[in-house]
């Protein structure tokens, strides 16, 4: 792909979302999810509960569900990663006519750890070959952690794949189903963990001791969830993906998923956040990209909503997250502000500095 197609078609999907935000989302979300409502270990227990229920209904997590189609040894979708093994490609039934995809990227020397990557609304795990268009950074992603022996899986949102790019995720939540529609953004990451997990120690496959989880964009915010509702996930690191309803406007409020009524009356962003990072030897760092120039960043806020500039109110309920977690004894949350992103994607800087030294840091012993 050329530099001027990249670029074209990075406006498309620029586009595609900010007509999607304009025509579905009210001025501002209704709901305001600033108070922490997690007290103990039993709330957290009981809320991930009620949000399981919530999402697949009375037959609860989707605990033996797997991939209906299994492809090993596919031509990446990736190109020039080093330290590759090979890739296979998983493929989802969610609902008819709506197929979900994600691929698994194998190291050539494993570590035994595998970090979840997913992404958000674009429909490629590739970047693009100029500097001056750099894409968003799912591929030099991609690139280190093989590098660093991370088996990687990358994961599509629905509608957002290659053969099926740009639909509306507002349809999603039209198809009659048990439970909620925020069940096809998740069920790929919990079928793929399903296979690997049941997989585990075969001759083709690494014997994974630990799973995390980031994400960009539309992906950022399905590793908060997904990470609230699964802790088996260890690490977690949503980038450019959600902040709390009570901050947002214009481009930061998003598609229905972010701000749904019905979901987030059982557990708003900082509880969400607090879910993700509870438990022993877990933690989540998000990060927000200051000159974003799509949602979460320093343009989107209004400072009429706490009175305080930007970086203080982002600091502000990092601060409130990071205490309730320490009242409640186990798990870290951390939120860094990214002032070296140029716009909305993974930067060195955040790969380099940020999500390497903290998978190193929680390591698991040898």
């Amino acid at each position: 792909m050329t530099t001027r197609h990249h670029s074209t078609t990075r406006l498309i999907v620029a586009a595609l979302v900010l007509a999607a935000t304009a025509q579905f989302a009210v001025p501002a979300p209704a709901l305001d999810d600033r108070a922490i409502t997690l007290r103990t270990e039993r709330d957290i227990a009981v809320r991930r509960q009620e949000l399981i229920r919530h999402i697949w209904g009375p037959q609860g997590f989707p605990e033996r569900r797997l991939p209906s189609v299994v492809k090993r040894n596919v031509p990446s979708p990736v190109r020039g990663l080093d330290k590759l093994a090979r890739v296979d490609e998983l493929r989802f039934d969610l609902a008819p006519g709506l197929e979900g995809l994600a691929y698994h990227f194998i190291p050539a020397s494993p570590n035994r750890e595998l970090v979840i990557l997913h992404h958000g609304h674009a429909c490629s795990l590739d970047d693009s070959p100029s500097p001056a268009d750099p894409g968003y950074g799912l591929q030099h992603t991609i690139r280190a952690l093989l590098l660093n022996g991370y088996g990687v899986l990358g994961v599509y949102m629905p509608r957002q794949r290659p053969g099926d790019c740009g639909g509306s995720h507002e349809a999603l939540f039209s198809i009659p189903t048990q439970g909620s529609a925020l069940k096809y953004f998740l069920e790929p990451v919990a079928f793929s963990l399903n296979h690997l997990k049941s997989r585990s120690g075969a001759a083709d496959l690494p014997k994974y001791r630990a799973y995390h989880m980031a994400g960009l964009s539309g992906g950022g915010w399905t590793a908060t969830v997904y990470a609230a509702i699964d802790p088996t996930i260890q690490l977690s690191f949503p980038i450019a993906g959600s902040i709390p309803l009570y901050l947002r406007s214009g481009g930061s409020i998003g598609d229905l998923e972010q701000f749904e009524p019905s979901f987030y009356r059982i557990a708003g962003y900082p509880d969400l956040y607090v879910l993700g990072a509870h438990g022993r030897n877990r933690a989540q760092v998000q990060i927000l990209n200051r000159r974003d120039d799509c949602c979460f960043g320093e343009a989107e806020h209004d400072p009429r909503t706490t009175g305080l500039p930007y970086a203080n109110a982002m600091r502000l309920y990092a601060q409130q997250v990071s205490e309730a977690l320490s009242r409640i004894g186990s798990g870290t949350f951390r939120l860094e502000i990214d002032d070296t992103a140029p716009s909305h994607l993974i930067s060195d800087h955040a790969i380099q500095d940020i999500l390497l030294p903290e998978l190193r840091r929680h390591a698991p012993s040898r």
